[in-house]
């Protein structure tokens, strides 16, 4: 799984189905704690949509 804030990783991920997950992060610069606190919120929301079979993940 790759967490990331850099959409090139979501551009490949399209172009290419196979490869780990990737989890899209579209948020603007922010400090690590809040980031890390709401990510956190979202993690449940994240895992479900893993557990549906999803490879990329946008969060917002």
């Amino acid at each position: 799984m790759i967490v990331t804030k850099d959409e090139d990783f979501a551009q490949r991920k399209v172009l290419a189905k196979n490869g780990p997950v990737v989890i899209w992060i579209r948020l603007p610069n922010t400090r690590r704690r809040d980031l890390l606190a709401w990510f956190a919120t979202l993690l449940p929301d994240i895992m479900a949509a893993i557990a549906r079979g999803d490879s990329l993940v946008e969060v917002t």
